[in-house]
């Protein structure tokens, strides 16, 4: 483990989770209790994951970015026995913690809490792991990323968890020798599930405090890294800072997920790192990654099948898809459906929320909610979020077919589109877009709305085209388009 300038070996780590378990059951915590974390990327992370599991006790990992108000919402739905915070989360976040009946355990220390630090020295370098701990156990509580309404926790066993990292080091071929860059934040699914992967093997993880594109570069090259997942916001960053300076000789493999990318986007970032890429679908709810588009599909892309860059791959080997026209019934091949989903790595349920997950399932398969289709080679192809869909003079418009003909442009990085409210056709699409740095964006707006007029049908064209510096994106790095449907963003 590597973080700024502290190094722990995975056996070090291995202590310190064994010193904070113990402390935390001395505590008076008991297995089943939940623990909420609220922290930035540091090095504490892996060791925090895996004393809370040995102890018996639940991780719930807390957004750092949310305000106050959607932190104290997460506590109330969670009821947590205690709270581990980091020194710069206390801060901002400290008012939602101050609870007299939470005992806090403050990382880098504040008068929030006892020392996280204090805590470890009184702790027992003995494995605590409660022998009536079952697989079937909660281990984890993630919380959806509440792109759509208030956020729901997963509830998340050890052994679904642990079968999902089995999936993904199969799949990317993961060696011991590996040398890991954690970009994206520890609180998120894909944080949890890359600690338990990488660790599985030994491999070297770097912890990256907070994203910077400067500073990911200087880590890759520093470091040796090989391997890392970035969303698509952060790869397009790290795209515009490479240069011919940099050296990223050193990796074998590029990841990227969370959100669909552009075609645009993934083909230069294959050409200009000359690695293979992959490309992983999941969600909060299926804990890990449920589909796999592999660097073979990406080098076919590259070799004139550039359709393959739109997929999101293949079912992992733990994991089964359909694509459901409506409840009970599978949609035919090419053919648009709800993507639905069952693997070992799915939740178990909502917490304290059992109606929205029985709304969310259908006789053992999850409904993500995602819509979808498989071609004959049995790829599957995410469209869009059934919630994003605009209908428009009773078409229905989804806006990743229109972000699709806008990044097509050589000059755009990113685009989103949302429906806004038409008194004429009840919803219109309209157009966000971040131009590439140093592009001429002189007419762009108005040649993009051409650009759709050529490639899309008239009820799909977006009416209005804005441009921008960035776009509004949850920690995850997706993008919040409920953000941009606020009037105020409208302009």
């Amino acid at each position: 483990m590597v973080c700024e300038d502290r190094t722990l070996s995975w056996a070090a780590v291995d202590e310190r989770a064994n010193r904070l378990a113990t402390a935390l059951l001395e505590s008076g915590l008991r297995a089943g209790d939940r623990v909420v974390v609220c922290a930035r990327n540091c090095l504490e992370w892996p060791e925090i994951v895996f004393g809370l599991a040995k102890a018996g006790l639940v991780l719930v990992p807390i957004n750092t970015r949310l305000a106050v108000d959607e932190v104290a919402h997460a506590l109330a739905t969670v009821e947590p026995g205690a709270a581990i915070v980091h020194r710069d989360q206390s801060a901002d976040l400290g008012e939602a913690f101050a609870d007299p009946l939470l005992p806090a355990l403050v990382i880098g220390g504040s008068e929030l809490g006892r020392s996280y630090d204090t805590a470890l020295t009184h702790g027992r370098a003995t494995d605590p792991t409660p022998t009536d701990l079952r697989g079937a156990d909660p281990r984890t509580l993630l919380f959806t990323s509440g792109t759509t309404g208030r956020p729901k926790a997963a509830i998340h066993s050890h052994e679904g968890m642990m079968l999902a990292a089995l999936d993904h080091l199969v799949l990317t071929g993961g060696t011991h020798d590996d040398v890991c860059l954690a970009a994206t934040p520890f609180f998120t699914a894909g944080g949890m599930m890359r600690t338990l992967n990488w660790t599985h093997l030994g491999q070297t993880m770097v912890v990256m405090p907070r994203f910077d594109e400067a500073a990911a570069l200087d880590l890759v090259q520093r470091h040796q890294i090989t391997t890392t997942i970035m969303v698509p916001t952060m790869l397009a960053r790290v795209l515009d800072a490479l240069t011919p300076d940099h050296d990223t000789s050193s990796l074998r493999l590029l990841g990227y997920g969370s959100a669909p990318v552009p075609t645009a986007l993934a083909e230069e970032a294959t050409e200009r790192f000359g690695v293979p890429l992959f490309q992983q679908y999941g969600s909060t709810e299926t804990g890990g990654l449920v589909t796999f588009l592999s660097p073979d599909h990406h080098r076919r892309a590259l070799h004139g099948e550039d359709h393959l860059l739109t997929s999101c791959g293949v079912e992992t080997p733990l994991a089964e898809i359909r694509i459901m026209a409506e409840p009970g019934v599978e949609a035919e091949a090419g053919a648009l459906g709800e993507i639905a989903v069952r693997a070992p790595s799915v939740a178990h349920g909502y917490w304290g929320n059992p109606q929205a997950w029985e709304a969310s399932t259908d006789d053992g398969w999850l409904l993500t909610g995602d819509v979808g289709r498989r071609d004959e080679e049995g790829l599957i192809y995410l469209v869009d979020r059934k919630n994003d869909m605009i209908v428009s003079g009773a078409f229905n418009v989804y806006p990743a077919e229109i972000e699709r003909v806008l990044t097509s442009d050589p000059r755009v990085r990113l685009a989103a589109v949302i429906g806004v409210e038409d008194h004429d056709w009840g919803e219109r699409p309209v157009a966000y877009v971040v131009p590439r740095q140093g592009a001429d964006v002189d007419g762009l707006a108005e040649e993009l709305r051409l650009l759709c007029r050529v490639q899309l049908a008239g009820y799909k064209q977006p009416r209005e085209v804005h441009l921008r510096n960035d776009l509004p994106i949850t920690a995850a790095g997706k993008i919040l388009r409920r953000a941009l449907r606020e009037p105020t963003q409208v302009h």
